[in-house]
């Protein structure tokens, strides 16, 4: 599989995860616990799905918008340290550590296999340099 077609892919994936959170009661259901507002639940459902569209569409012209799938790489990571912690060892649910062990897998493909498809360096793709 191309980095191109896993960006795509992953963009996909998060598009179907984020609508999964305008379902009422999904995530009391599969054990991962929300808060008591709703509010916040859609409002992270619509950041998510947004990622999911920038994310296919840096797959479309992956050359010049590698930067921002490799940011994105970045905030997986720091997702997955939240998620692992309060998922394992907190009070949200060990299926939340499971989705961060999923994020920290998708961004170290970023991490490693974005310098490797563009032949550009780390800082390159970090500060989107030519």
């Amino acid at each position: 599989m191309t980095m191109k077609k896993f960006v795509y892919w992953t963009g996909i994936y998060n598009i179907f995860l984020g609508l999964s959170f305008f379902i009422p009661g999904y995530f009391d259901l599969i054990g991962f616990k929300t808060p008591d507002s709703y509010y916040w639940t859609l409002n992270l459902g619509c950041f998510v799905i947004f990622i999911g569209f920038v994310l296919v569409f840096c797959s479309r012209n992956l050359e010049t918008r590698a930067n921002l799938v490799y940011i994105n790489a970045l905030l997986r990571i720091a997702g997955f340290c939240l998620l692992a912690g309060f998922g394992f060892f907190g009070d949200l649910g060990i299926v939340a550590g499971f989705a961060g062990i999923t994020d920290l897998f998708i961004g170290l493909v970023y991490i490693f296999g974005l310098p490797a498809s563009q032949n550009k360096g780390h800082m390159d793709l970090l500060l989107d340099r030519a």
